[in-house]
């Protein structure tokens, strides 16, 4: 069950940090969205991160020895577009999503899930967006966004998500900020709790 998987390492991580909760959200978001068969099946499951070392550090404390669809799993530190390249998940820290703009528009021309954490962050071109409700690490996520990155995700992960965007047949871009301020009915919201206790 997706929702006990995903409480489960974070809560095992919560003993730690918010970071280290937020590194092993990265790693389970793998194990519910479906990537374009690409890159050779031995390759390695890549997840990048920019502007949060404390993620990344604990990411590669948490992923020796485990694999994504039979793929080891390795940490990538991104600071240019160049370095986009065999990159699986971006995942952007809060502090660097002003200045990643460049990064954000090239990672969303790829098949990349990019999650990021502001409150901006499905404007900004994120598939996935850290948010915090009441003192609760939860997630939203853009289908668009999936959409226009080649993404499937799968409905489980849909279902323990706080917030769905989804764009209806024939509606207008929901990532343009000002379209959803003027019309913010035109997106269906769907809300769902995720149990996750952010340790204060």
């Amino acid at each position: 069950m997706v929702l006990a998987s995903l409480s489960v390492a974070a809560t095992q991580a919560a003993q730690y940090s918010v970071d280290a909760v937020k590194a092993a959200y990265l790693f389970r978001f793998a194990q519910y969205v479906e990537w374009p068969k690409a890159s050779p099946s031995d390759a390695a499951f890549v997840i990048g991160v920019t502007g949060a070392e404390d993620v990344a550090k604990h990411l590669e404390r948490l992923v020796p020895g485990l694999s994504v669809n039979g793929r080891p799993v390795t940490v990538k530190r991104v600071s240019r577009v160049q370095e986009l390249d065999g990159v699986h998940i971006l995942f952007v820290g809060p502090k660097a999503f002003n200045r990643t703009r460049s990064l954000r528009a090239r990672a969303i021309r790829k098949p990349i899930l990019l999650v990021t954490e502001d409150d901006s962050g499905l404007d900004g071109g994120a598939v996935i967006n850290f948010i915090e409700v009441d003192r609760n690490l939860r997630f939203e996520i853009s289908l668009n966004a999936a959409d226009r990155s080649g993404l499937k995700v799968n409905s489980a992960l849909l279902s323990v998500a706080a917030r769905v965007e989804r764009r209806p047949v024939g509606a207008v871009n929901c990532l343009d900020g000002s379209f959803r301020r003027q019309y913010p009915g035109i997106c269906t919201i769907r809300m769902a709790r995720l149990n996750l206790r952010r340790r204060a």
